[in-house]
């Protein structure tokens, strides 16, 4: 997958469909043009989407984007609108393996990823990895 360096802190991007960014972009940043867009994935960067002509910062899109924020909510899986505080609560409810994190939010399988997702990608890549870890989290307190 081709990347490029976003223009504010030259950390590497990764490419999205411009139907993504048309989706999560605020009516004020309109209109989108046809180059190729990005989306910056460095956390502390404001900018979410970038191409050769412009930023879309934090501040011109709708949603929350999970890894530029630290404060909740944090969304994980934006088809079905459920956040890291969700899996952690069904850990602390009793959820023990991922499969029952699954069953107890309800996260994954929207199908709609290619809209709701600021990656416009399957959330699954980032949500699992989370789920495991929190998982693991809770067994050392255990």
């Amino acid at each position: 997958m081709a990347r490029q360096v976003c223009p504010i802190c030259g950390g590497q991007g990764l490419p999205v469909e411009k139907t993504t960014v048309i989706c999560h972009a605020k009516e004020s940043a309109w209109p989108i043009s046809d180059s190729r867009y990005y989306i910056c994935e460095s956390p502390d960067c404001t900018v979410v989407y970038y191409s050769p002509e412009r930023c879309l910062t934090k501040a011109d899109v709708k949603a929350r984007v999970t890894f530029k924020e630290r404060s909740p909510p944090r969304p994980l899986c934006y088809c079905k609108q459920v956040t890291e505080e969700d899996v952690i609560g069904a850990i602390s409810k009793g959820a023990k393996t991922v499969d029952e994190v699954i069953e107890a939010t309800g996260i994954g399988g929207g199908g709609l990823c290619k809209f709701t997702n600021p990656y416009g990608r399957c959330c699954s890549r980032y949500y699992l990895p989370f789920i495991e870890r929190a998982l693991r989290q809770s067994s050392l307190k255990t």
